[in-house]
């Protein structure tokens, strides 16, 4: 089959243009691998009416699509069927995986049914045999690669690889993953209840190693962002792995866990030696009752000794905060801004919490009337839930600007943006 694989647009990101959709790129890669022909067509950072030039040359168009971009996946999924009423289509993606992990629990939420627009919608990883579902009518579970070894390195050629820009230390960088799934509990995180993200697999250190190489000696790139959601999981394989980095000139960046850095601060040695220039941390909060209350499994004490650990190693270290926490005071933020203060990260983000599907946050929300203008409650926080195929939802974009309408108890949205606003501003300075 002719196939195309789309990528949308997302304006209310501040640069569409930084990191490509390795994920698509590795569906794009199998559905090669099994003799289809394949085609991405990015819109990032594009006028989606352009899709208009390509509608006639396809048998299949594969839409991929987060939560927050399936507002701008709609427009294109529009665009086609005005030009293509008779056009096959699939949703794929993270937002079509957390909507049929909530349908297959029996939650009631019209941001399903909004979904059945599509002639197939898929869940799971598309790179095992399940990928031939997407070929099937309606709700499609393709399941997960048990052994991420057995998946071919994604073919970058079927992307403008080199149009994307992102800079570490100077150096043009892309990305990387080389571990899927994450095994912690934090409420906040969309993912918890799906397998594909909540099932840790990793790939060997040599299968690691080859696509650096590929992407080096290829493209040009000795600059990575791992996109692991913590690269300090296990902690036998890091050390293995970065036995293997350090036999390379490359240099990275990665997310960790300050509990796996507190525990076994030689780590940290390993990762330096393997090039690991910068280590970015969901400190999440300066609040012990709010690290418990969403279940991150980690102190604000240890958060601070594992600032610490990084500081004396010399890496850049890079702490992400988040406001908006269950039963959250105005005493809770302040010792979000003091340890911020007190523990002088290198950089830093702090944004308010948007629950997406996926997470415990929203699968397992009540109905409310506490507050006028809340439907839905989550343990001591109130949102509504957006209809994502017509309206934004973002923790943060262009200027600063988000589209997170949740609360607390004790505190309103407003207080929260501006809570946010002025931590950001005044810090950064």
């Amino acid at each position: 089959m002719k196939i195309a694989l789309i990528q949308p647009n997302s304006p209310f990101l501040i640069n569409e243009k930084v990191m490509p959709n390795i994920g698509l790129v590795r569906v794009g890669t199998e559905l090669q691998n099994r003799k289809h022909d394949v085609d991405i067509l990015d819109f990032s950072g594009e006028d989606p009416k352009r899709l208009k030039q390509f509608v006639n040359g396809y048998d299949l168009f594969g839409f991929s699509s987060t939560s927050p971009q399936f507002p701008y996946t709609m427009n294109l999924f529009k665009i086609l069927k005005e030009v293509r009423p008779d056009a096959r289509t699939v949703l794929g993606g993270p937002h079509a995986s957390a909507l049929f992990s909530l349908r297959k629990k029996g939650v009631k939420d019209e941001n399903i049914g909004d979904l059945e627009c599509f002639d197939t919608i898929f869940s799971g990883e598309g790179e095992g045999d399940g990928i031939e579902k997407m070929f099937l009518d309606g709700w499609q579970d393709g399941g997960i690669v048990p052994n991420i070894d057995d998946v071919l390195i994604p073919d970058r050629d079927l992307i403008d690889i080199k149009g994307y820009k992102y800079s570490l230390k100077g150096k043009p960088t892309t990305s990387m993953q080389t571990q899927r799934g994450c095994p912690y509990k934090c409420t906040f995180c969309s993912g918890r209840d799906i397998e594909m993200y909540n099932k840790t697999r990793t790939h060997s250190p040599e299968r690691v190693l080859k696509e650096l190489d590929e992407l080096h000696d290829k493209y040009g790139f000795e600059s990575f962002m791992w996109y692991d959601d913590e690269i300090n999981v296990n902690m036998s394989r890091l050390e293995e792995l970065c036995e293997v980095l350090s036999k390379r000139d490359y240099q990275h960046r990665g997310f960790v866990r300050t509990d796996g850095i507190v525990k076994h601060p030689e780590s940290v040695e390993w990762v330096k030696k393997a090039g690991f220039v910068k280590l970015c941390s969901g400190i999440e909060s300066g609040s012990d009752e709010m690290l418990k209350i969403i279940r991150k499994g980690t102190t604000s004490k240890m958060n601070a000794e594992a600032r610490r650990i990084v500081k004396e190693a010399g890496i850049h270290f890079e702490s992400f905060m988040l406001l908006g926490h269950p039963y959250e005071t105005y005493e809770d933020v302040v010792r979000t801004y003091n340890w911020l203060v007190d523990n002088e990260p290198d950089d830093f983000d702090i944004n308010i919490v948007t629950p997406y599907p996926g997470s415990k946050m929203y699968d397992d929300t009540v109905p409310s009337t506490e507050f006028e203008g809340y439907d839905w409650e989550f343990k001591g926080t109130f949102f509504n839930k957006p209809r994502f195929a017509q309206e934004d939802s973002f923790y943060k974009g262009l200027k600063g600007q988000s589209h997170s309408d949740i609360r607390t108890r004790t505190l309103t949205n407003r207080q929260l943006t501006d809570f946010r606003n002025e931590i950001d501003g005044s810090l950064k300075k």
